[in-house]
């Protein structure tokens, strides 16, 4: 008799139990289908940006830090995902690709969108021969280029205008631009671009704009900002020598009243989608 009631009631529990991490999963299931995130990680001095929706990942850059890279992206892509849809470096530089030969080998990749620019490096060596050995798909990096995500979201590619040479004598100046766009919310993301001057007329308006180049004086021009006109400012920035960012366009920014964000000091940024529009996470 007394068996029999603990059986009852341990039967009881783990059904409870059961039915609870159902409703958990079914929960983490419906959120994870719906809702999008885009995060500025915090890899250091360098760039990484995730685009992620539930299964999918878009990645743009990943800063220098295999490890660190691979850390970060844990917190948000699920342990059982292992693919990376679409990878976007911007340019070749250590401090945007150092860390990409890790990631193939954590992840699949399955699409890289490249500029065809290239660096005389041993990071980009690596990456360049490890997407060979593995086969990965390889598309051209050109303003025109459009991803619509499959709950809602577009990343479009504004600049470069063509494919680079390989031989590209400054490759920040061929950096990768693109907006992302979630219902009322647009992130413009200017990757290391020196100078915006020319570009400007076709930029618009953009919530969220990620400083280029870390902050650097010669980015994040007074034009620039009137054009796009945003509420927040990502900087995307660690520890350096270079003075980034530099307190010129910290001052710009200020003087807007916008919002700056440093990854240096508040570590991930995280922004949340959904409903038509992302707001960030505090």
């Amino acid at each position: 008799m007394y068996w029999g009631w603990i059986t009852k009631a341990t039967l009881l529990a783990l059904l409870t139990a059961v039915v609870v991490a159902l409703g958990v999963w079914l929960y983490l299931i419906r959120t994870s289908a719906t809702e999008t995130r885009v995060v500025f990680l915090s890899v250091g001095q360098g760039d990484a940006i995730l685009i992620s929706q539930g299964m999918h990942q878009v990645l743009i850059d990943g800063g220098r830090d295999g490890q660190r890279l691979l850390s970060r992206l844990g917190r948000y892509v699920t342990f059982y995902d292992r693919t990376i849809e679409m990878l976007i470096p911007t340019h070749p530089d250590a401090d945007h690709i150092g860390c990409l030969a890790a990631l193939l080998g954590r992840y699949q990749v399955e699409v890289v969108a490249d500029t065809g620019a290239r660096t005389d490096t041993k990071s980009a060596f690596l990456f360049y021969r490890d997407l060979e050995h593995e086969g990965t798909q390889t598309v051209p990096a050109i303003g025109g280029t459009a991803l619509a995500l499959p709950s809602g979201g577009r990343l479009s590619l504004l600049y470069p205008y063509a494919p680079l040479p390989a031989d590209v004598p400054e490759t920040n100046e061929g950096s990768v631009v693109a907006r992302f766009e979630y219902g009322e919310t647009s992130f413009l993301l200017t990757g290391d671009l020196p100078d915006e001057e020319w570009f400007i007329p076709d930029l618009g308006h953009s919530t969220v704009l990620k400083a280029a180049h870390h902050g650097s004086q010669y980015s994040t021009s007074d034009a620039l900002l009137e054009q796009v006109q945003p509420e927040e400012a990502v900087i995307s920035v660690g520890e350096n020598s270079y003075g980034h960012p530099h307190a010129t366009v910290l001052s710009r920014l200020s003087a807007r009243g916008i919002t700056i964000l440093r990854t240096d000091t508040a570590g991930d940024i995280v922004y949340t989608c959904r409903e038509n529009r992302c707001e960030r996470e505090e």
